[in-house]
């Protein structure tokens, strides 16, 4: 399958969820010109993980998001980013046969940033959109080794929460964001 082909799947199975967007990104710029004209950016306030701003590529969006006139807050506690507008992050994997994203963190703090806000930006690279969720094992294997880059808060996420009471009758967004934002970043590596 050719990139095209796996995020039309992905965007799909998106869709299917409900509650999900999926965007792609030709560059870094694309991403942040997406991200900044989104209504959940309405007040422009941005929640990132601690240390997002030296994670590499990804950092270099923030300050094409700040030229764009967004508030970007570094997340401090769990507490302190609860009901935030909307947090950004970044994901290991995509899985287009499920619309799922394998989120990896090493601190609380920065993986509450993608349950607590009310709605989660999460970039991905496109060459990490895998087919199937057995692509999934390989990666999770590497993160949970132990060492300096095992990761201690893994989770696939597969669109907003949801709940549904004794009569069937679903909601989504109860206990965490109630939009999920991914964008498939193409080109995350040229320089700005």
């Amino acid at each position: 399958m050719t990139t095209q082909d796996l995020f039309t799947r992905f965007q799909q199975r998106l869709a299917a969820l409900g509650g999900t967007e999926g965007h792609q990104a030709s560059n870094l710029p694309a991403a942040a010109s997406i991200i900044a004209d989104h209504p959940a950016l309405a007040d422009r306030k941005l929640v990132i993980p601690p240390d997002f701003s030296d994670s590499r590529p990804w950092s270099r969006i923030l300050p094409l998001l700040r030229e764009k006139g967004i508030n970007i807050r570094e997340a401090d506690s769990p507490a302190g980013i609860a009901d935030a507008p909307a947090g950004l992050s970044s994901a290991e994997l995509a899985v287009a046969e499920t619309g799922s994203v394998l989120m990896a963190e090493n601190s609380l703090v920065a993986r509450a940033v993608s349950m607590l806000t009310m709605t989660h930006f999460v970039l991905i690279r496109a060459c990490d959109l895998v087919p199937m969720l057995d692509d999934v094992g390989k990666r999770l294997q590497q993160l949970t080794q132990a060492g300096p880059d095992q990761r201690h808060y893994i989770s696939l996420i597969t669109g907003p929460s949801r709940t549904s009471d004794i009569e069937r009758s679903l909601t989504i967004g109860v206990q965490g964001p109630k939009v999920m934002c991914i964008l498939v970043v193409t080109d995350w590596e040229t320089e700005l």
